[in-house]
């Protein structure tokens, strides 16, 4: 396997900007499954009556 040389791997900032935006978009998906969950059990209450 070959190391590639520290000029092509990102920075570290570079590294932190791209962790940051992969735990933003994990935060939107685990948000979003949250909220659909709540809106299901809110349907079932009113159309189902509990």
């Amino acid at each position: 396997m070959l190391m590639q040389p520290s000029e092509t791997s990102p920075s570290p900032q570079d590294r932190k900007a791209a962790q940051r935006a992969a735990n933003r978009r994990l935060g939107w998906i685990l948000l979003s499954i949250v909220v659909v969950f709540f809106l299901g059990f809110f349907a079932k209450m009113v159309f189902l009556g509990g």
